[in-house]
């Protein structure tokens, strides 16, 4: 059972809308529409600290960067192999996005919010039955998805191979069943000072570099008490990429910067 729309955020809200919870538990290193739907849908938000397991091999490449096999009601991932087990999978990439149901009671009524809570009845006529937002998008697929996730893996191996052993970050362990189009990056505590410079001059060379997420209780709106290995991953993620031309100027611009330090 799937539901193609074109607004991930709406699919997100038709998804809690249906669960009908009263709280909701979210790693604060989440795009911020997790916690903003939420509370819009008046659901009390739980943060749970992260968590990284760099001996894990699990396949599973979402927005936190977590190396772990997801056991949860949902589950977001790039578009591949269902990882994990849940209720419902929610796949992207670029335009096409697709949730893939096996709860037939959690589809139909997500399927009628997304409809805008409409009852088709004979000819013209209708009736409004629930809450619902109309949301529709023509189903989708990325051609050639095994191609790509073969290649993303190649360069995956390429760049874990380059940087193996060096002394400026670490490296997520991603698997290999999902499409992966970014190389996150967890930079050395002596690095989290100059890392507002390292990114100003990546940016510079041509390195499409990205810091995500800041913190959801680090944001007004939801502010909260920091968490320890939330923190952390703030400030040491960098997301690159995923390039084999990135190897040299990354390494180029932390050797740069390796003699700044910091101290706290």
């Amino acid at each position: 059972m799937q539901l193609y729309v074109s607004n991930i955020q709406i699919l997100y809200m038709a998804i809690l809308h249906a669960l009908g919870r009263k709280e909701v538990r979210l790693n604060p290193i989440s795009p911020t529409f997790f916690a903003n739907v939420a509370k819009m849908l008046g659901i009390d938000i739980i943060y749970t600290d992260g968590k990284l397991d760099f001996s894990s091999d699990a396949d599973i490449v979402h927005n936190f960067y977590e190396s772990f096999t997801p056991q949860a009601l949902v589950v977001f991932q790039n578009h591949g192999e269902n990882i994990g087990s849940a209720k419902v999978f929610v796949k992207k990439n670029g335009p096409c996005v697709v949730a893939e149901f096996f709860d037939e009671e959690l589809y139909v009524k997500c399927k009628l919010f997304l409809e805008g809570g409409i009852k088709r009845g004979r000819l013209w006529n209708y009736d409004v039955i629930a809450l619902g937002i109309k949301e529709h998008a023509q189903p989708c697929k990325i051609e050639e998805l095994e191609g790509k996730i073969q290649k993303s893996n190649e360069t995956l191996a390429y760049l874990h191979k380059s940087f193996a052993g060096n002394p400026y970050f670490d490296m997520v362990p991603m698997g290999s069943k999902t499409l992966k189009e970014e190389f996150p990056i967890l930079l050395k505590p002596s690095l989290y000072c100059p890392k507002e410079d390292i990114y100003q001059e990546l940016q510079e060379r041509g390195v499409e570099v990205k810091v995500r997420f800041k913190p959801l209780y680090r944001l007004t709106l939801f502010k909260s008490e920091p968490l320890a290995v939330s923190e952390e991953i703030y400030k040491a993620l960098l997301t690159l990429p995923l390039r084999t031309n990135i190897a040299k100027p990354l390494m180029e611009v932390l050797e740069k910067y390796r003699y700044r330090g910091c101290s706290f």
